[in-house]
C-alpha cells in the first residue's frame, strides 16, 4: 500500500508562474491523457481539413449539379441578386455536393463579340485552389443591365477545361 502512497499525482501545478494544473508526465496515467489529448487534437485538425478541401470529383459533380438546377427553373436575375456569378456560386452550394466549407471561385471570362463571335454568351470559369480542375460555365442570354429584378430562363453548358 505504501508504494501507491508515494506514487506521483496525475496532475501537478504549473511551473509557469500559474495556478493552474497540468498533466504529470512522470505519471504514467498522466502520459496516457497527454498522448490521447494530442490525437485527439490531430484528428480534430484532419476532420477540419477534410471538411473544408474539394476533390475532383466533388467538385464535377457540384458544378454539373448546379448546370442542372439553373437550367431547370427560370431564375431571377438584377436588381440586388447581383449577376450570374453570384447565381452560379450559390448553385453549387445549393448542390449539396462538396465539403461544408469548401472555397470556389467563380470569375467571369469576358469574350469580344469578334473574339469567339459567341456573343450571346457569358462564360464563366468555376475553380477552387485544392485541385487542379477548371471548369467553363457558358450562360445564355447575357446578363441584362437593369436594376430590377427579372425572371429568366437560362442556358447553361459546362465544359471541363479553362475559357
Amino acid at each position: 500500500m505504501s508504494e501507491y502512497h508515494d506514487a506521483e499525482p496525475v496532475f501537478v501545478r504549473s511551473k509557469w508562474g500559474t495556478n493552474r494544473y497540468v498533466y504529470n508526465a512522470n505519471n504514467p496515467v498522466g502520459m496516457a491523457l497527454i498522448i490521447a489529448s494530442l490525437l485527439f487534437a490531430a484528428g480534430g485538425m484532419y476532420s477540419l481539413h477534410d471538411s473544408s478541401s474539394w476533390s475532383e470529383g466533388e467538385l464535377h459533380d457540384a458544378v454539373h449539379a448546379a448546370v442542372d438546377s439553373l437550367n431547370v427553373a427560370p431564375q431571377q436575375v438584377g436588381g440586388w441578386r447581383g449577376d450570374y456569378e453570384e447565381l452560379i456560386a450559390d448553385a453549387i452550394e445549393a448542390s449539396g455536393e462538396g465539403p461544408e466549407h469548401g472555397i470556389v471561385s467563380v470569375s467571369s471570362e469576358n469574350y469580344g463579340a469578334d473574339d469567339v463571335g459567341e456573343s450571346d454568351l457569358e462564360s464563366f470559369e468555376v475553380r477552387t485552389d485544392d485541385v487542379d480542375a477548371v471548369y467553363c460555365l457558358r450562360v445564355s442570354p447575357p446578363a441584362a443591365d437593369t436594376f430590377t429584378t427579372i425572371t429568366v430562363s437560362l442556358q447553361v453548358t459546362v465544359e471541363a477545361d479553362s475559357c
